[in-house]
């Protein structure tokens, strides 16, 4: 069965020191693009959640959102007192010297370099693969979720495009029936246009010949190949839905191939009623093209 590109899934951890929240996105691209938002702090398991999206999904563009936060979550930057007092011991000694009386703020030594600093990740081996635990549940919980939604996009994708080829195979059946008549047409017609230059004179065509002519157009406007390949494509379209996953690139190639069955058939089948049916069926393929744009 297929699955769309879209969706949307999320998961949400709760405990007592910690909550997990992970949301993710996916939207339709050729190939599959990775975009990850998450804590700084957790910056060092980036390679890891890419890969985990790898094994679940081929293509499109994945946008993963994480939030993690703990009961007791520490600030994140501190104040160096240390520093502090060095840079306000040297300017009240520059200031005695230059006799000033102007006090220097504390909000401007906060702003000189050293003195407001922030912490590390100082965490061991044992805790982040403990904290890893949790995020790759959490992740695959959210995967999960997405999965879900883009299975039931994917039903009605293929609803969709189950409705279209059925189109095209009733279109191709009216072709069918339409080319078996053409060499006959063209066989009167080509008689009744010799009859009508020949009539008042003594000039006789042999038959052979005229059979000859019709031979030849006959081989030359023959699309019972073309027709033949185009149902092959159609079966194979959707035997790909049914048994194969992912199929989205396979699905477009079908459907480039479907596209030059066509226009071959258009080239060939020197009849403006087929012609005009043809047009149909690469509408009916075109709608087919845009449903499996969307597929994985």
């Amino acid at each position: 069965m297929i699955k769309s590109m879209t969706g949307f899934g999320r998961s949400e951890l709760k405990g007592e020191e910690k909550t997990i929240l992970v949301e993710i996105r996916s939207l339709n691209n050729k190939y599959l693009k990775i975009n990850t938002k998450i804590p700084e702090s957790l910056t060092d398991f980036e390679e890891r959640i890419g890969k985990l999206i790898k094994k679940e999904m081929f293509r499109g563009t994945v946008n993963l959102t994480l939030e993690y936060k703990t009961s007791e979550q520490e600030p994140k930057c501190f104040i160096n007192k240390d520093v502090l007092k060095k840079y306000y011991s040297s300017v009240c000694e520059t200031r005695e010297e230059i006799s000033s009386t102007q006090d220097v703020s504390l909000e401007k030594l906060i702003s000189l370099p050293g003195v407001l600093e922030f912490k590390k990740d100082t965490g061991n081996g044992k805790v982040a693969d403990d904290v890893w635990l949790e995020l790759e549940k959490s992740i695959k919980l959210a995967i999960d979720d997405l999965n879900q939604m883009k299975g039931a996009e994917g039903r009605n994708l293929q609803l969709e495009i189950e409705k279209w080829t059925n189109q095209i195979s009733l279109l191709l059946d009216k072709i069918e029936t339409k080319s078996a008549n053409v060499v006959s047409g063209y066989r009167d017609r080509i008689q009744e246009r010799i009859a009508s230059l020949l009539e008042g004179t003594e000039i006789k065509i042999d038959k052979n010949d005229l059979y000859k002519e019709v031979a030849i157009f006959a081989d030359r406007c023959d699309i019972s190949e073309e027709l033949g390949r185009l149902r092959s494509h159609l079966l194979l379209l959707n035997d790909v839905m049914e048994n194969e996953e992912p199929t989205g690139r396979k699905l477009e190639f079908i459907v480039q191939e479907m596209f030059r069955e066509a226009n071959t058939i258009a080239a060939k089948a020197n009849n403006a009623d087929i012609i005009k049916d043809v047009i149909d069926v690469k509408t009916e393929i075109e709608r087919t093209k845009e449903q499996v744009f969307n597929v994985e």
